[in-house]
This record gives C-alpha cells, structure tokens and sequence, in this order.
C-alpha cells in the first residue's frame, strides 16, 4: 500500500471559500480511490475527518492556505483490484446450432473476454441460457487518479468561478499555478488548468520566493512546507494565531484581546505564516460608541480590539488593537507595519467620527419623511410603508400581550416602531451596513428618547442566527417579531 498526497496551488482564494472547498475536495478525492478499488470502502455516520483511521484502515489528512488545498490519504493501493463478473447471454438455443456455435455465442464470448469453450449453460426461470465469468483487471493506480483526478477538481463548488485562459474550458476559483501528485515517491501525471503535476510545490509568496520546492515522498509534505514557511495545517495555524495573540497581549499592561471565533477563522484562512503586532490609537476616539469602534477594527481592518483586564473597567474597550500579519520581519520592519496600520486606522475613525457628529444635525423624527425615498422592495413600497406595517404588527401582539398579563411599554414600543428603521438614512450606516439597527439604538439614546425606545431599536434585527442573543427586553422582542413577520 503506498500513502498518495495531491495539492493545488493557486492564486490567493477568498478566505470565506477556503474551508468548503478543502472539505469538499477531501471528500471527493476518498469518493473516488473508493470507487474505482484503490482503497477498501470505509463505514462512517458522517463526514471524513481529517486525520482520522476509518474502518477499512482509511486514513485521510486535508490542508488548506489562502494559496492551496492538498489532501493525503493512506494506504492506497498500487493498482486496482481485478474484479470478477458473472454474464449472461444469449439462449442455448439461439447460442447453438446442431451443436455447433453462432455467432451470437462467439460474441457474447468475445465480450465476456473468455473463449467459446469456457462458456457455461445456466438455467433460469425463461430456460436456459449461455453464461461466463469474466474477469475485469485492475489498471495501475498512478493511471486510474491522472484519468480522474481533473474531473473532481472541476466538479468542486465555488460560489464564483473565473475563466483565465482564452479559448480553454477550465473554470475555478482562482487561476491554477501548480499542481503536486505523487503516489509514494512516483509522480501521478495529473493534468488540469494548462499544468501537468510534478512533484515540486512553492512556499511562501515572499519568505520563501519563488524557488520550487521537491517533495520526495507524501510523509514528507508537512515538514518540506514548514521550512518553506507555510503551516498547511489549518488548526495549527489557528492555534498559532491565537497563542501569538495572548503573547503579545501580555505586552500590554492589564489588557486581553476580545475574543472572536470568526475573526480567528477569517484570518486563519487569509494567512501561512502568520505572527502579531500590536498597535495603538488616541484615546480620545474612545468617545465614539464601542460598537463603531469595534466594527471599523474587526470588519474593515481584520484587527482585535483589545479590552481592560483590570477588576475596575473590566470588559472596557482599550486604545490599542492587535494585527495577525502573513510575514516574518524583525524590529524594524514591524514598526514601519505598525505605523502603517495606526496610520489607516486612524483614518478610519476619523471618518466613523465625522459621520457621528454629522448624523446628529438630523434627528432620527426628522428623518421619517427620508423613508419614502427608501425602497423596501419593489412590490411593497418604501421603508415609511413598512414602518406602519411593523406599527400595527407590534401594536396587536401588544395588545395580545396585555391580555395575557404580560407588562409592556406601548408607547415606547410604538416610537421604537416609527423610529427603528429612520437609521437607514444615516451617512454612519450607508459606511458600516452592519451596524444597522445599532446605529438607530445609539442615535435615539444620544437623542434622548428613552432608554426602553433605544434598546428596542438596538436589538430589533436579533436573533440573526441560532447562535444570536434574542432582544434583552419585551418591547425589543415585539418589535424584532413584527418585523421579521413583515
């Protein structure tokens, strides 16, 4: 049995397409070596997980970087297994004639691959009728995956494909730059995207240069890549990631990083090699709401806010952020990314503020009117036509409420209502979408509207998903429930 490891490697892929698709390639590839009897079919309830023995003796690995997917799998046969067929022909009395052959039995014997003496008599419920066992040999391994291997790649699902090669067929993700097949040490000449598969792969686009890289064996691969700066191993790269966080933390007195699975996951995915710097903002930005903050470091920047670690003002945002780097530089060259990155940050802050403070010379009640230029969508009107949907909605699951001895705030609830939706028409959310809803929630607490209106508003688009906080209070929660019905 010989180990056999495939890798692709690409132009940068999208890191939220990475994971998916590594999956999906591993699947494919343990799919086909069990189809066509180059490994021993194994029994699983559910996925094949990555590094793990499988009944049948199964043992498969998956890599992924923002610049490859691989797969290693174990024990593949050298050829395939010969396989046995039981065939049936044509009837005796038609296969035979004053006992002499026909042509239909010299052709079934033909296609059963035997001579017309080996063919056998076997009886059925119709009567009998001519049979033979024929034998289908295995073909050589190294054979079988080069014929197979471009119509799995071509099959994997990508949210979007492009075409790079003028008058070629090939769509993927992103263009193909090499391709690394080896069957024990025998290179499988697997042929996709304009390259034929050698047994050299590249390591990290500017650690490692350009130079190509010899893998001799499939056992090998991790170790070569390592040396090439490149950590293949998605969950190494991510406990690295975060490891190197918490380190460069501790530099920074009574602090800790905001924890964010997604952004761990993101930036595992965007990065090979990755290490941490820390930076720094002025204090004076922590006057903007935490939520902005956090939004333009996390979703415009792909840095960590940081956050106060003392027993005081645990939990308080701190005026420093954390930066995952794909490079490896000394003193100097992190300071130049440092204060490149504090440079752009603080842009983007200075804009969030400019956006804030001009938001304010409108109201949210003064923006009603705004919504009719809003379209909701073309069959239902404008956003003001929604709002007095979602009023009257709200209003009777009140009114149900009520009547079943629940406590609400009607009146908050209905200037929630009227207001939740005039946040559209900030210049803060036409920059951070994603703030929608929270915007609406700040502005109508600076505004003085009343605590219970603001919470309402700020959390009126929760739950967005299983793993979301529902609305912290009743009134929010009628309001979140007449929207989502509308």
């Amino acid at each position: 049995m010989a180990e056999f490891l495939f890798e692709i490697g690409l132009e940068e892929v999208p890191a939220r397409m990475i994971a998916g698709a590594q999956a999906e390639l591993e699947r494919r590839v343990v799919a086909m070596l069990e189809r066509e009897r180059l490994v021993i079919p194994h029994v699983s309830g559910g996925e094949v997980a990555a590094d793990m023995g499988h009944p049948g003796g199964l043992r498969v690995k998956s890599f992924s970087t923002p610049r490859r997917l691989a797969v290693w799998v174990g024990s593949v046969a050298a050829r395939q297994l010969d396989v046995a067929e039981e065939m049936v022909g044509p009837a005796v009395k038609i296969a035979y004639k004053d006992g002499v052959p026909t042509p239909a039995a010299m052709a079934f014997a033909k296609k059963a691959g035997v001579a017309v003496e080996a063919l056998k008599t076997v009886t059925t419920a119709k009567g009998e009728y001519l049979a033979a066992t024929s034998v289908k040999a295995g073909r050589a391994a190294v054979e079988v995956i080069a014929e197979e291997m471009p119509k799995e790649l071509a099959g994997i699902y990508w949210a979007k494909n492009m075409y790079w090669r003028a008058g070629r067929p090939e769509r993927f993700v992103r263009p193909v730059r090499w391709l690394l097949a080896l069957l024990d040490g025998e290179v499988v000449p697997v042929s996709f995207g304009g390259f034929t598969a050698g047994k050299t792969t590249r390591g990290h686009r500017v650690l490692a240069g350009d130079a190509p890289i010899e893998i001799a064996s499939p056992d090998e691969y991790e170790q070569k890549m390592l040396a090439a700066f490149v950590i293949v191993d998605v969950e190494a790269r991510r406990q690295k990631i975060r490891k190197a966080l918490d380190r460069v933390c501790r530099t920074i007195p009574e602090t800790r990083w905001r924890e964010d699975h997604a952004l761990v996951d993101k930036l595992t995915h965007l990065t090979e090699w990755p290490t941490v710097i820390a930076g720094e903002f002025e204090k004076e930005y922590l006057a903007l709401p935490e939520e902005v903050l956090v939004t333009v470091m996390r979703d415009h920047q792909s840095y960590f806010a940081v956050e106060s670690g003392g027993s005081d003002i645990a939990g308080k945002l701190a005026p420093h952020f954390l930066a995952v780097l794909n490079m490896e530089t000394g003193a100097a060259g992190e300071a130049v990314i440092r204060h490149g990155n504090e440079r752009v940050l603080r842009a983007r802050f200075n804009d969030a503020r400019f956006f804030w403070e001009f938001d304010q010379r409108v109201p949210l009640v003064a923006r009603l009117e705004l919504l009719e230029k809003v379209t909701f969508q073309k069959d239902l009107g404008s956003y003001a036509a929604k709002t007095d949907r979602v009023r009257a909605v709200a209003e009777k699951l009140a009114a149900l409420l009520r009547s079943r001895e629940c406590e609400i705030d009607r009146t908050s609830l209905d200037q929630a209502a009227r207001l939740a939706k005039t946040d559209l028409t900030t210049e803060l959310v036409k920059e951070f979408t994603e703030l929608q809803g929270q915007v609406g929630g700040l502005y109508a607490r600076a505004q003085g509207r009343g605590e219970t209106v603001a919470t309402a508003i700020y959390d009126h688009y929760r739950p967005q998903s299983m793993e979301d906080a529902v609305p912290r209070t009743v009134e929010g929660a009628v309001l979140g429930l007449a929207d989502k019905a509308d």
